[in-house]
């Protein structure tokens, strides 16, 4: 599917719209037409070369707010027309995870820096070119994002966009849940 971004393709590069492609979500992810996005230092330190990231070029946002459009086979907390606001990934399975400290899980920074989907495919390219995405398990600085079913919470309809986007983030998806 054909979706605008703000690509960086070089380090400390500027923020330039692009029409790139996106996968279409797999069992366990959702596709989520984003309304929102905060954009923080994590964002422009990620560009700048400040964090443990493949090189560029990059699809950044981790505040990211907005409506599910599809869901995979084995996602059964949201459906479309949800309003959801995307969180960081997470594997669900260490003691951290757990015990509901998504924060400090064993593999945050594989799940959220490594530019790709857990098992290493990207889910954005330009042609044949990946674009390195999946950032907080998300990059939502594009009208659509692809996320796990775990970084994703819903949330109620009366819920402002501008508020909602940095929610999560700042609440994470375990707390956010509660």
């Amino acid at each position: 599917m054909k979706i605008k971004a703000a690509v960086v393709r070089e380090k400390s590069g500027p923020f330039k719209i692009e029409e790139i492609e996106i996968d279409e979500p797999r069992d366990d992810e959702v596709l989520v037409r984003i309304v929102g996005s905060g954009i923080c230092g994590t964002d422009l330190g990620a560009r700048d070369g400040h964090l443990p990231i493949p090189p560029p070029p990059s699809v950044f946002g981790h505040e990211g707010a907005g409506v599910v459009e599809k869901v995979g086979k084995r996602v059964a907390k949201v459906k479309p027309g949800d309003h959801v606001v995307l969180a960081w990934n997470s594997c669900g399975a260490c003691i951290s995870c757990r015990s509901g400290n998504d924060p400090y899980c064993v593999d945050f920074f594989p799940l959220n820096f490594s530019g790709a989907r857990p098992d290493g495919t990207t889910t954005l390219r330009k042609g044949s070119q990946a674009i390195h995405g999946s950032f907080f398990g998300q990059s939502s600085f594009a009208n659509f994002a692809l996320a796990g079913e775990r970084n994703v919470v819903k949330v109620r309809e009366d819920v402002p966009w501008r508020s909602s986007a940095p929610w999560a983030v700042a609440s994470g998806p375990a707390q956010a849940r509660s």
